[in-house]
């Protein structure tokens, strides 16, 4: 759903927020360079998860993926992680 942000250095946070009763969404995020701009959204799922622990996992998953790809090992992202819920 939202538009994959510029990766700069620094730590890579993971959420998991329940969107609406019994759905839950994943968000990487990283904090901004700018101090006042507080979080910027890096990934986020782009539709809902039935349970706290689906949402996780594939969250999970792609900051493990941001994070292979800052240390050289993917030379591409995959476009989304997947995993079984």
């Amino acid at each position: 759903m939202t538009a994959r942000s510029q990766i700069s250095s620094g730590a890579l946070n993971l959420r998991v927020e329940e969107s609406s009763p019994g759905l839950f969404c994943w968000i990487v995020t990283q904090l901004s360079a700018q101090e006042q701009a507080g979080e910027v959204c890096i990934d986020a799922s782009d539709h809902p998860y039935p349970s706290h622990e689906a949402a996780m996992r594939v969250g999970t998953a792609c900051l493990k993926a941001y994070k292979a790809a800052a240390e050289g090992l993917l030379s591409m992202l995959p476009s989304r992680p997947t995993a079984p819920f």
